[in-house]
């Protein structure tokens, strides 16, 4: 990096120390999920559960007091700096996040402060899909034939196409059934789960083709705010993800019904309705299976109201629209980027602030048929 950047460097790290141990998930899933699940259920469906989660020992009163003593302003160009005041914002949300996990109010709030609400068009389009693809749901229920174990090694053999030097394994406690943690360089399934093959193929694209390409472009760029993330980086991140899923031919109406279930169920916990309510629509007018019910709104509700999860079909929407070319694809693939930020990354070229990709996504690069009824449905709705 050049002199001239010597501030924007020097706050750049200073940033990375305080924040990269940082990671909301590894604190807002339940760790007594499956004893709540089974007393919900004994008392007919009425009774909302009382979650506890993973008890976090960093000092975040320390962290957001170091965090706000860094000069924005010395920062050697106007909008790097500007970029860098809206991090600090965000990330001030990520720690009220971390901080009130299960307050359920105080919770709430700091994670629409972060993460936002369902827009009136995004409820629109979630009511259209969950039309749409609820008569084809379910089609491949019987087909979830593979287990946790063989999952990992299909995951795994995945993994070593792109020869990521991570750790493919197995978790209890968790909300999804897999999930990339960036700082601790691993890919988690959930323990005891069954999977189709698509499902399979659906998650690899997603969480190794998308987070983890992501993740290790970033350690190669000059700016560690690549590897922590650009302000509102998820809805980006998440969306790309499930583009991933969608040229791979995995994305089927099973997947859909779900991204757009969790857009209602964003809006539900945001409007003050029950657990067991939420519970009860979805097994009552959507037909859901009572353990699928539960899990979806055990990820919505989890915390006091997690509306990050109503991001992904907003995020694919918007790529699917905006139809990224080369250029914008390598950006979007640099790090934890946000198309809110695109209008940066000429500026970071221009001075010799951004590295190119080291990691190409397999996914993007392939020329997989889609899925056409799935296809056709989305071009409908954008």
């Amino acid at each position: 990096m050049s002199a001239p950047f010597a501030k924007l460097q020097q706050i750049d790290l200073r940033f990375y120390q305080l924040l990269n141990k940082v990671e909301l998930l590894l604190y807002i899933n339940p760790i007594n999920a499956e004893k709540e699940r089974q007393k919900f259920y004994k008392s007919g469906y009425s009774i909302d559960p009382v979650f506890r989660y993973p008890k976090c020992t960093l000092n975040l009163r320390a962290i957001r007091k170091e965090l706000f003593k860094l000069e924005m302003q010395k920062i050697e160009n106007e909008a790097i700096a500007e970029l860098y005041e809206q991090l600090r914002w965000y990330f001030s949300g990520i720690l009220d996040c971390v901080e009130h996990v299960g307050k359920k109010e105080l919770f709430l709030r700091s994670s629409l402060k972060t993460f936002g609400a369902p827009s009136a068009l995004d409820l629109q389009r979630a009511h259209a899909l969950i039309k749409a693809s609820k008569s084809k749901i379910n089609l491949t229920s019987s087909q979830r034939l593979h287990t946790t174990e063989e999952a990992l090694e299909y995951m795994n053999s995945f993994v070593n196409q792109y020869g990521f030097n991570v750790t493919v394994k197995s978790a209890t406690h968790m909300s999804s059934k897999a999930m990339v943690s960036n700082s601790k360089k691993s890919v988690i399934l959930k323990r005891g789960e069954h999977f189709s093959a698509l499902e399979l193929e659906a998650l690899a694209n997603h969480e190794i083709g998308v987070h983890l390409v992501t993740t290790f472009n970033a350690e190669n760029q000059r700016l560690k705010i690549f590897s922590l993330g650009f302000p509102f980086n998820v809805q980006t991140q998440e969306g790309l993800a499930v583009l991933a899923e969608y040229y791979s031919g995995a994305l089927n109406f099973d997947r859909i019904f779900e991204l757009a279930v969790r857009v209602v169920l964003a809006d539900n916990v945001i409007k003050g309705q029950s657990f067991a309510a939420s519970f009860d629509q979805l097994v009552g007018e959507y037909k859901l299976s009572r353990d699928h019910a539960f899990k979806l709104v055990t990820r919505l509700y989890r915390g006091g109201g997690f509306t990050k999860d109503r991001l992904y079909l907003p995020g694919f929407i918007e790529l699917i629209k905006q139809h990224p070319n080369e250029e914008t694809m390598n950006w979007l693939l640099a790090g934890k980027t946000a198309s809110d930020y695109q209008h940066m990354m000429p500026i970071l070229e221009q001075h010799g602030l951004m590295n190119p990709n080291t990691y190409q996504s397999i996914t993007f690069n392939s020329a997989k048929p889609l899925n056409k009824e799935v296809a056709q449905l989305i071009q409908r709705l954008v």
